[in-house]
């Protein structure tokens, strides 16, 4: 393009800049930002900002464990986390076949002081533990204590008040009890357990006794809590029963009422920064848009009458601050719904135990006790039954339809796999206790880089990118041996 020339007032002869050069600056800065905007997007929430814009001040990717040759596609899906900007700090730990092939911890479990996240760090795994609750359940009905078919009433006549008089153990452990949230509680009612069993009994069913299933995120380690003091023979809690016969008994830690010793190996919560969870948030918009999400759904949420409400209303009884949740105030309280502390090992080799028909790994050479792995857990008879999966139902606090198995699990499908089920159930922000009988798989995962998954999605992309490689890896290795 040509320069024009132009007169000024004093009849000098100027050359004008041609149109576009004025544009070359403005545009270049749109590139550049742009470039910034593409970096912040890809990168996880958990990258120091001055590592998403220009790649400066990234954190080492600490590594450790041991992984079967294998499985070593599966170390690196789980090192890209890190690298991403994905994770603070985590552990993820598979068994296959009752042999532990993957068992790792990267990241950090303190950023303040740079404490790395080790085979010693502990990890609070919120709703996980609701799956040992259920656990622990089946094994009080495996030796006869309870019955998934009897009322609650039997075992706990207070509990027949406000139209619950027909609620079953099955209905409570799948999340049919109408009795998702409680009108009030309060910190020193949750301490005192006698107190809260009254606050529990007359909490009134929230459908009028008609057995609707309404997820119990809180609520539901409290009631089963109240079962087990009842029924066993020296009305212990889900708490102590775990502490007496699971642990030591398989070598595990999943603590319901954390030592204090303890502490000092239990990882900071990181929540997602504001500004990354004002972007993530728009899943739900988007998830609403494509037909994903029902039409009533942010009415219910904004409805002050609905269980819906209600129930995310008392989500956080001891703090509101999600990341006081690893504080020691807080994890020595027992709450068999989502307080309990663990590792991705341990996850795992307790769902090993399940594959394995409830029997022990009689060739888990990690055992540290000559008891240990002598007795069975479940009966066979028992893991079928609680593995039975029953019809898929519209939860009316998730929003979703959910395929529970009869001993109050789900079964869960996840992208990019979707040709393989698993059972068992995710905790908020990240953390994943499930199995697969028919594969042989086990897998744990505990961290603490919170992040809240996008509408009916358990869990996130963390998980389902190793858990997509362990699948592989499984399938070639049983397409070999066919």
């Amino acid at each position: 393009m040509e320069s024009k020339k132009s007169t000024s007032r004093d009849g000098e002869s100027h050359t004008n800049p041609p149109a576009n050069s004025k544009l070359f600056p403005i545009s270049a800065l749109i590139f550049f930002i742009s470039i910034l905007i593409y970096r912040y997007s890809s990168f996880g929430p958990f990258a120091p900002f001055q590592c998403q814009l220009i790649g400066i001040g990234c954190l080492s990717t600490k590594v450790q464990g041991y992984i079967a040759p294998e499985f070593i596609n599966v170390k690196k899906a789980f090192i890209t986390n890190f690298e991403n900007g994905d994770e603070v700090g985590s552990s993820v730990a598979v068994y296959y076949n009752g042999k532990l092939v993957v068992d790792l911890q990267g990241g950090y479990a303190d950023l303040e002081t740079m404490r790395g996240f080790d085979n010693n760090t502990l990890q609070p795994v919120f709703s996980c533990t609701k799956v040992l609750a259920a656990i622990v359940i089946a094994c009080l009905v495996d030796r006869g204590i309870l019955d998934y078919n009897e009322k609650i009433s039997t075992y706990w006549p207070e509990f027949a008040q406000g139209n619950k008089e027909n609620v079953t153990l099955l209905d409570l452990v799948n999340h049919r009890a109408g009795v998702s949230y409680l009108d009030k509680v309060v910190k020193s009612d949750i301490e005192d357990l006698d107190k809260l069993a009254k606050i529990l009994a007359a909490q009134p069913h929230s459908f009028g006794g008609v057995p609707n299933r309404a997820y119990h995120p809180v609520t539901y380690g409290w009631y089963l809590n109240e079962v087990v003091r009842r029924v066993d023979p020296k009305h212990r809690t889900i708490g102590k029963i775990v502490s007496e016969e699971i642990l030591t008994q398989y070598d595990l830690e999943f603590y319901l009422l954390l030592p204090t010793n303890l502490i000092s190996r239990v990882a900071k919560f990181y929540e997602t920064p504001t500004v990354k969870a004002f972007f993530e948030s728009f899943g739900v918009f988007s998830s609403w848009w494509a037909g994903k999400v029902p039409g009533s759904f942010f009415t219910e949420f904004n409805n002050k009458e609905s269980v819906a409400y209600k129930t995310f209303n008392c989500l956080y009884p001891l703090s509101s601050a999600v990341t006081d949740y690893s504080k020691l105030e807080i994890v020595t309280i027992e709450w068999p719904s989502a307080n309990g502390i663990t590792n991705a090992k341990s996850i795992a080799k307790l769902g090993a135990i399940i594959v394995n028909n409830g029997q022990p790994l009689h060739d888990d050479s990690s055992s540290s006790s000559s008891s240990a792995s002598s007795k069975s857990l479940l009966s066979k008879s028992i893991v079928d039954l609680i593995s039975t999966k029953l019809p898929a139902t519209f939860d009316h606090v998730l929003y979703t339809n959910i395929t529970p198995s009869f001993g109050g699990f789900v079964y869960i499908r996840f992208p990019g796999i979707e040709d393989v089920e698993f059972v068992g159930w995710g905790g908020y922000g990240g953390s994943l206790f499930i199995w697969n009988r028919e594969l042989g798989i086990s897998f744990g995962y505990a961290n603490n880089g919170l992040r809240t998954p996008i509408f009916g999605e358990i869990s996130d992309r963390r998980t389902w990118s190793i858990l997509k490689e362990v699948v592989n890896v499984v399938k070639k290795l049983k397409r070999e041996q066919a």
